[in-house]
């Protein structure tokens, strides 16, 4: 009973302190604030940024084997010739393999009469647009016939496709890739500009056999993207690859692999890493935020006591024990501090919303924002406000009255 006696002495205290008490509030609210709005365009970025990936058809089931040593898509060696079209056959042997597509690749001009550009051209096989869930916009998709025969066809991206034909029909035209006239024969979906700038679009792709007889003239593979029947499956289908290609490749125990590999994990790291700098920084800047406002909260209650001596002293007279005292001082730092915290949390969405509204970052609002909150102001308000109620506890009675 008593506590909840000192609780009601610190709720009057802080209502007849009105002043002081808005004055405490507003460092906590402001970092509280910031804190949710950091955390909600965190989250945002990542549920984009796996959104984009997905849309580009890496799906959490799926990763790429990329010929060459190093780090994501950053190579050691840029010649590697190991991976080739017996790697690909012996990976979809795995039994948690559903898909495996092989893949070359060369930069290249394509020209159409005057008009020309330099775009990505891949060598792939027909699973590349069910690994990729990449839909046409017009014509078809390359077949196991044009696999076999070798054909001179190419499906276009959106990219070259308006640089070559300025908005022309171009199913059934020719374009010059190299020597060979290639058949237009499909237009892919445009997927748009990622946020790094990467434009998926640029690309034209034509059948693996056709990219190694007439095209690169070399068997070997630039990657091989694997598709497992499950995402919970991906991590024990990268070991099973890692030892399959280690041995096709003959390398020895103490030999680093000739490959690396690349997971929606591992871009969405890679993209959204100097978003997480800037978190990282603006995270401190609110935690600074909120250790002023802890500060600012311990100031004015000192000198709220130092204004409240005659109450301390009666209280003191009437039977009061210190720690009574001790315990009110306490309420109100962290009753005024979580006050700051809810205001701070109710501004924080609002500007989340108004952001996301306005499109200008996009958030994402979790439960995680609240529960920071209520942490942080909790603590603050018990660190910040022991000072304050142990030096108003320890104050003598008979002084207390007598300074009035």
């Amino acid at each position: 009973m008593r506590i909840f006696k000192n609780m009601g002495q610190a709720l009057r205290g802080l209502r007849l302190n009105r002043a002081n008490t808005v004055l405490m509030t507003l460092g906590v609210m402001i970092g509280i604030a910031s804190l949710t709005v950091i955390v909600a365009i965190g989250d945002g970025i990542k549920i984009k940024v796996l959104n984009r990936i997905t849309n580009m058809g890496f799906g959490p089931e799926s990763f790429s084997v990329i010929a060459g040593a190093g780090r994501m898509f950053f190579a050691r060696s840029q010649n590697t010739v190991s991976m080739s079209l017996q790697d690909s056959e012996d990976l979809l042997a795995l039994p948690t393999v559903r898909l495996v597509v092989p893949r070359q690749r060369k930069r290249l001009q394509i020209i159409n009469k005057k008009e020309f550009t330099n775009t990505r051209v891949y060598g792939v096989t027909p699973d590349w647009q069910l690994a990729r869930g990449w839909e046409m916009v017009d014509g078809e998709f390359l077949t196991d016939s044009d696999l076999e025969r070798r054909k001179r066809v190419v499906v276009l991206g959106a990219t070259p496709t308006r640089k070559l034909f300025k908005g022309a029909d171009p199913i059934g035209k020719m374009v010059r890739i190299q020597n060979n006239f290639y058949e237009v024969i499909g237009l892919l979906e445009e997927k748009g500009l990622t946020e790094s700038g990467y434009d998926p679009d640029d690309r034209a792709l034509i059948p693996l056999t056709t990219s190694m007889s007439r095209l690169t003239h070399f068997t070997y593979l630039h990657s091989i993207k694997v598709v497992a029947f499950d995402s919970s499956q991906v991590p024990e289908t990268m070991e099973a690859v890692r030892q399959v290609l280690r041995r096709n490749h003959n390398l020895s125990v103490l030999a680093a692999d000739d490959f690396r590999f690349i997971t929606p994990e591992g871009i969405m790291q890679w993209v959204t890493e100097s978003e997480q700098a800037l978190n990282r920084m603006l995270i401190l800047i609110s935690t600074v935020s909120l250790l002023v406002g802890g500060i600012v909260i311990m100031n004015i209650l000192l000198v709220s006591i130092r204004e409240r001596v005659r109450e301390i002293g009666i209280r003191r007279c009437f039977g009061a024990r210190r720690l009574d005292i001790t315990l009110q001082f306490l309420f109100e730092s962290i009753l005024v501090s979580l006050l700051g915290g809810a205001m701070g949390v109710g501004l924080g969405l609002a500007i989340s919303f108004g952001l996301q509204r306005f499109d200008v970052l996009p958030t994402h609002i979790t439960i995680e924002p609240f529960i920071l909150s209520f942490v942080f102001c909790s603590l603050i308000g018990l660190i910040f406000g022991i000072h304050p109620a142990r030096k108003a506890a320890f104050m003598s009675p008979e002084e207390s009255i007598r300074s009035q």
